[in-house]
């Protein structure tokens, strides 16, 4: 070939900064070269590349001993390059450093709480536990519906371990190459095992669907084996956490490979109180009633969803501060126009004339308190009793 000598110098001043696109690139030059019949400068160039793998291979990261793993890994810093799908070169994952993880933990019942808190407190004391011949949890499966809080959750505890967090991509796993897919699947493990981190699988029913299913083809069984392969070459490595809003599609071998199972149920009515009060000025004893509302209209609803409720319950408080809207006319509002699935009987409810929605909040299973409802009707709490008594004598004499 005309020129190699410099596109060889090219190639090897390019491998000074080594990286999984680079590498696929120059893979992909040494093939059309070696089906061009050029076979003498293929093997030169994957002789190039041979060499670099082994000068990068053998330099590894600052080892750092891991408080809640059986081996210690290899420091992960955000430079140190992620593994790519060999034919489209996309990222299998991306990597976020516990400084840059920025959520709290979200608002959940007691019972995912306490399970949380338990957890915590196994990764704490981890050396205890080793001591007596046992280890910290490190798989955890979170199901439950849309808008839960199971990928903060995850976040969160992996910043509160302070470890990175490998994020799996599916646009970059699943593959509609045969086979690619379990290759990718073995290659993010295999990142994964060598070092300290928190590896996170999103949307982890596409990868792990059940394999008996009779809508999918051969290929997804061959995905769940490897998938069940590498989940058992992970066991001593590190913690694991899959998330999935569809645990009925999982297949049943790999419920078995997660220690904690923790199902997140959409939130009570009084996280949804806390959520809103969160979304609202929280420091103003106003808000307890606005947030009171919308947690009794958002029932049955995520969290995320009461969150984005929320949000525009006060921006639009706020450009309507001069128009005479009552909070009840701007939840109302809310409730006909806005994307959160607000249940029709809701809807019909904060629809109906004032007397009628204030006889059905009081005596709502969460009732609320007449001065609550001047607030939010903003009236006096004279016209609320008024009301309230005016229903106790049509109920009287409609008994009569």
């Amino acid at each position: 070939m005309e020129h190699f000598a410099i596109l060889k110098s090219l190639v090897r001043v390019a491998m000074a900064h080594d990286t999984p696109p680079l590498r696929h690139q120059i893979e992909r030059l040494a093939e059309a070269m070696s089906a061009a019949g050029e076979t003498k400068e293929a093997a030169a160039l994957r002789r190039t590349l041979s060499t670099s793998a082994r000068e990068h291979g053998l330099t590894p990261s600052r080892i750092a001993k891991s408080n809640t793993t059986l081996e210690a890994g290899e420091r992960l810093t955000s430079s140190v390059p992620v593994p790519v799908d060999k034919e489209s070169s996309a990222n299998l994952a991306t990597v976020t450093m516990p400084e840059d993880i920025h959520v709290s933990l979200p608002l959940f019942p007691n019972s995912v709480q306490e399970n949380i808190e338990a957890l915590i407190q196994e990764w704490a004391n981890a050396t205890l536990l080793g001591e007596a011949g046992m280890r910290a949890t490190q798989s955890v499966l979170v199901y439950g519906a849309p808008g839960t809080g199971k990928t903060t959750l995850a976040l969160w505890l992996a910043k509160s371990l302070g470890m990175p967090v490998v994020l799996a991509r599916l646009d970059g796993l699943i593959s509609s190459y045969l086979g690619t897919t379990a290759r990718n699947l073995g290659a993010l493990f295999a990142f994964a095992n060598r070092y300290e981190c928190v590896l996170v699988l999103d949307e982890f029913d596409a990868i792990a669907k059940v394999r008996d299913d009779p809508n999918e083809v051969g290929e997804i069984k061959r995905v769940v084996n490897a998938l069940l392969q590498n989940m058992d070459s992970r066991d001593g490595h590190g913690i694991t956490i899959g998330l999935t809003n569809h645990e009925a599609l999982l297949d049943p071998a790999i419920w078995r490979r997660f220690e904690v199972q923790l199902s997140v149920p959409l939130p009570e009515f009084e996280q949804r109180i806390e959520i809103a009060r969160r979304f609202l000025d929280d420091h103003q004893e106003r808000t307890l009633p606005e947030a009171k509302l919308l947690s009794w209209v958002c029932d049955g609803v995520s969290g995320a969803e009461l969150q984005t409720m929320a949000t525009k319950y006060r921006k639009r408080r706020l450009l309507q501060a001069s128009s005479g809207y009552t909070a009840i006319q701007t939840v109302t509002q809310l409730a006909r126009s806005t994307s959160v699935h607000i249940s029709a009987e809701k809807r019909t409810e904060i629809e109906s004339d004032e007397a009628t929605l204030t006889r059905q909040l009081a005596s709502a299973e969460q009732k609320f308190s007449k001065v609550e409802l001047a607030m939010l009707f903003e009236c006096s709490t004279k016209t609320i009793a008024r009301r309230l008594d005016l229903a106790s004598e049509d109920g009287g004499a409609n008994a009569e």
